[in-house]
């Protein structure tokens, strides 16, 4: 995968592996910028094949990104595509959580226009979880600080998954997962 990205203002700097039930092989790479002062990264999602690699979807480019890391890759939401639940973190080390579900063509994190106007935490140990039930993941938890925007006091919210990738409104119950 090194050999595609050879421009020298971008330099991959991890990668996450994931096989669908039917044997596809799909790879998100953690693209960071390599120009001095400039702290961005994006994520790339392939399809791989014995002899030939495949873009599916590339992500926004998120600023002041200095690391990217996964709480999770799988498919959350029965697409056939991983997903990434994971973190952002800054320069400074503090995390921040996203949730970019694989898609082809644009990827973009659903965690950002569900809960626009909130902060969750993804420090240990308020690590954000995937709620799942028998039927496979419904919910993402995350914990958030007072004041929440809802008017309730700290403590973890749940955003439910739905089926096309995106996610519901922050809700202080938990669901009730089929």
């Amino acid at each position: 995968m090194r050999g595609r990205y050879d421009a020298p203002d971008v330099q991959p700097a991890g990668a996450w592996t994931w096989v669908a039930p039917g044997g596809a092989t799909y790879v998100l790479v953690d693209l960071h910028s390599a120009v001095e002062g400039l702290v961005q990264s994006r994520l790339d999602l392939w399809l791989v094949t014995d002899s030939t690699e495949h873009l599916v979807g590339r992500s926004d480019v998120m600023q002041s990104a200095a690391e990217i890391g996964a709480f999770t890759v799988d498919d959350l939401t029965g697409d056939g595509l991983p997903d990434l639940f994971g973190y952002v973190a800054d320069a400074a080390a503090v995390r921040y959580p996203v949730y970019l579900p694989g898609a082809r063509g644009g990827i973009t994190d659903e965690l950002s226009l569900a809960a626009q106007g909130w902060r969750f935490e993804a420090e240990d140990p308020d690590e954000p979880t995937v709620v799942a039930g028998v039927a496979g993941p419904c919910a993402l938890q995350l914990w958030t600080e007072a004041p929440a925007p809802d008017g309730g006091p700290a403590g973890w919210r749940w955003l439910l998954i739905l089926r096309d990738g995106r996610l519901g409104a922050p809700a202080a119950e938990a669901p009730v997962c089929p």
